[in-house]
């Protein structure tokens, strides 16, 4: 009977099937979606450009520099002055200049500035491979939820479907005269309360597919095609120790790329109490501070700026000690962004196994409910059993399969837990 059930509740899905066996949305599909569509890997993205556009900047200030100056004034008590003979007073100034600046060594301030922009712009690419790893894990979860969830809508069919098959065979009966109404009654709530779960699971996979579509930018109620079936099997995963986690980790990777920040920023605040050098060419036209209509000769000026800080009382020292504790905070960053690696792996390595033993189990107790069903359904059909002990047997193997499906999507979520973890 439990065969020929089944047999029915294939026939019953051909027709949710037909189109989805067509087209098929795999986990990797899918996942490819959602990483195109990501708004947050597109602000990652977007970040990364202007820390590349940054560390650009940086570099222009070890280039030379050119500017322009302009200024005139002109005395209003005195404007009839304005065309006098010349040597006598004019009611106005004026200068141009243009100027050549090259900074020679300004305490490693640039260097510090370089070093701090190129820290900047691989902290920013190492959070897009941080973005796609928590993209990746969540297009997962969200994946095998809504498989699990049709697992789910169609074990609950088929559950409604052994008990209406009964519920004929006890409604004949009971017209006969055959059996009582209490085993009526009983098989007429089973079958209200096999309706209800149809309802939950149909809800629950409803909502499954509009978080699916909605995650990789489609509209909630669109067409899905078919999704791998929570049973099916996955690659096996590649076991790492610690070391090579830490190796391919991006979070681990960002904390030597913030303490080589942090030591540059160290440098770059104790660059103010170093000698800076510096020298510049000037060339242009001005008239002076009192202008008496002379001829305004072009003046070129070549200068050299050396400014040497001599006594700060102690603040070279103080902000050297402060910078160093900053390092510091880093390093112990490190060590404790290492731990919590180690405790992601170790959990997810247990998942890993404990999972597979609870598919293992939920199988077995999946074919004993079946079995059981079958023998208790022939039992009561042949008179040897009674209504009780028909529902025990429904109600068991309606838990089971729920077991085995919450088993499997279990599995599946530590496969996805472990990838996220060595950042497959």
């Amino acid at each position: 009977m439990m065969k020929t059930n089944i047999f029915i509740l294939s026939l019953l899905c051909i027709g949710l099937n037909a189109k989805a066996q067509q087209n098929h949305l795999s986990r990797e599909d899918y996942r490819h979606k959602v990483e195109t569509y990501s708004q947050v890997l597109k602000q990652q993205h977007l970040k990364y450009v202007a820390s590349v556009e940054n560390r650009k900047i940086a570099m222009t200030g070890f280039l030379p520099q050119i500017d322009i100056t302009a200024e005139g004034t002109a005395n209003l008590n005195h404007l009839d002055m304005w065309h006098s003979e010349k040597g006598q007073y004019r009611p106005y100034t004026y200068q141009a200049l243009a100027t050549l600046g090259q900074p020679l060594y300004m305490g490693g301030a640039l260097l510090a500035q370089k070093d701090i922009a190129k820290a900047d712009e691989q902290l920013d690419k190492l959070s897009i491979e941080l973005t796609l790893d928590q993209i990746h894990y969540q297009s997962d979860a969200v994946y095998w939820n809504a498989s699990a969830a049709f697992a789910m809508l169609t074990s609950a069919k088929q559950f409604e479907e052994i008990v209406n098959q009964q519920y004929t065979i006890i409604q004949d009966r009971f017209n006969d005269g055959a059996i009582s109404r209490t085993d009526l009654l009983m098989i007429s709530t089973r079958k209200k309360e096999a309706e209800l779960q149809f309802i939950k699971a149909r809800q629950n996979y409803t909502l499954a597919l509009q978080k699916l579509n909605i995650l990789m930018g489609a509209k909630p109620d669109a067409q899905v095609d078919s999704l791998c079936e929570i049973s099916v099997s996955c690659p096996a995963v590649q076991l790492m120790g610690l070391s090579e986690v830490l190796g391919r980790r991006a979070d681990y990777a960002s904390t030597d790329i913030s303490i080589a920040k942090s030591e540059a920023q160290r440098k770059a605040a104790l660059s103010k109490y170093n000698p800076q050098v510096s020298m510049f060419l000037a060339s242009g036209w001005d008239t002076g501070t009192t202008y008496m209509g002379q001829e305004i000769p072009h003046t070129p000026v070549a200068g050299l700026s050396v400014n040497i800080p001599i006594f700060r009382w102690g603040a070279r020292f103080k902000t050297n000690r402060q910078q160093k504790a900053y390092i510091g905070i880093q390093k112990l960053q490190q060590s404790y962004i290492s731990d919590g690696i180690l405790e992601e792996l170790s959990a997810a390595t247990t998942k890993l196994t404990e999972t597979e033993e609870q598919v293992k189990t939920a199988k077995e107790n999946m074919s004993l409910a079946e079995e059981n069903l079958d023998l208790v359904t022939f039992s009561y059909n042949e008179g040897k059993a009674s209504m009780v002990d028909v529902l025990s047997a429904q109600l068991s193997w309606t838990q089971a399969q729920t077991n085995l499906i919450n088993a499997y999507l279990a599995s599946k979520m530590a496969v996805a837990e472990y990838r996220k973890v060595i950042s497959e």
